[in-house]
């Protein structure tokens, strides 16, 4: 036989691991009760749908499940899929529910029916789970509890009890007719892709087609509109004579911060892509990411890489800040990394046995989004 030539040349081939993956901000979850579920369609499992004709063939149209997955798959703008969560009639703490569905697979929006929804405490504990495991709730009131939430003097609405409690992850949608009518706000910020350019956006004066728009009291909407509510409605905008039929207002949730349901969004996937980014980067070495000052640029750029795509989303944005750390007006394009590469040679002993990374520092500058405008004329 001849020499072998790997004996001379001894080729040792290190392959990079694929690494973790963004998580899909498209995804969605209807919890159905068990008395709609069709023959074969066990409680505690899922069933995945991609079109409403699809769903139809398992819940009838007079269903609430449909109701609700209409305002989902159908209409515009189009989405992709709808994952459908059999619950069981026994479960009634909602969490149990959740913490099952959950320990099969992840999502972002929640959805659960109109006889769900009209029960407060039902609504309380669904909030609570999402707001601890970072899933967006959507809260469609209708009838008589979006009644209650239209009137200023009532402090019992389910509207008025989310904002004291103060939660991110929960917006309310208060419409009289339509029992679904935020989930098809929702499908606009479900159609965002994050790794396109200018692709972010806000909920405020979207349109929604098939959803009924409201022209209500001054008295509701002033109601909808203070800070004690913070519920969303789809209404008719007038100029003098001249209307148009549709359009979202007051997008918040019930931030204890304040934020627009697209601030609580958008975080999330930061956060997510940024997640990703330094995971992959410490998981996708062959040998090691030292610490040394070269490891520690090498994840500063990681983290670099992930401001810059959300810039280019829209998501973060140019302004002019005081620094806190010397009182100094400065700019930034949307995001500063404060952390050096040298840093890391001052870990502490205990940082440096336990293998820790200088803490990484980033300031991010939401770009935000106008939604009001004033204007002054100086007529001569």
């Amino acid at each position: 036989m001849s020499y072998p030539a790997t004996n001379i040349i001894r080729i040792n081939a290190r392959i990079s691991p694929a690494g973790l993956g963004n998580a899909n901000f498209a995804s969605a979850m209807l919890f159905a009760p068990q008395p709609e579920l069709p023959v074969g369609f066990a409680p505690d499992t899922y069933r995945t749908y991609f079109t409403l004709v699809a769903l139809s063939e398992d819940f009838a149209d007079t269903t609430e499940t449909y109701k609700a997955a209409q305002r989902w798959l159908g209409g515009t703008p189009a989405t992709r899929e709808l994952k459908v969560y059999g619950v069981a009639t026994a479960d009634a703490t909602r969490a149990a529910t959740l913490n099952k569905a959950r320990n099969l697979l992840w999502w972002y929006w929640t959805m659960w029916t109109a006889p769900i929804l009209a029960v407060k405490a039902d609504v309380l504990a669904i909030a609570q789970w999402c707001e601890d495991n970072t899933s967006m709730f959507i809260d469609n009131q209708t009838g008589a509890s979006a009644t209650e939430i239209r009137d200023p003097a009532d402090t019992d609405d389910i509207a008025t009890q989310l904002t004291t409690a103060g939660f991110r992850h929960v917006y309310t949608a208060a419409h009289a007719t339509d029992a679904y009518s935020g989930s098809a706000l929702a499908k606009h910020f479900a159609a965002v892709n994050y790794s396109a350019d200018r692709s972010t956006i806000t909920g405020e004066l979207k349109k929604s087609p098939g959803v009924p728009a409201e022209s209500l009291t001054g008295t509701a909407y002033t109601a909808m509109q203070s800070d004690k509510k913070k519920a969303l409605f789809y209404t008719v905008v007038d100029n003098q004579g001249s209307a148009d039929s549709g359009r979202w207002i007051n997008t918040y949730t019930h931030s204890t911060y304040g934020e627009f349901i697209d601030d609580v969004v958008n975080l999330d996937a930061c956060i997510n892509f940024m997640t990703t980014a330094l995971y992959n980067t410490l998981g996708g070495q062959v040998t090691k990411l030292a610490q040394t000052p070269v490891g520690q640029a090498v994840l500063n750029g990681a983290a670099r890489s992930v401001g810059q795509q959300f810039i280019n989303n829209g998501y973060l944005g140019p302004r002019n800040y005081i620094d806190p750390d010397d009182g100094l007006e400065k700019y930034t394009a949307g995001f500063e990394i404060l952390t050096k590469p040298e840093d890391i040679l001052d870990l502490s002993d205990a940082d440096r046995d336990a293998r820790k990374s200088a803490p990484l520092r980033i300031r991010l500058f939401r770009a935000g989004a106008i939604h009001i405008v004033d204007v002054d004329l100086d007529v001569y």
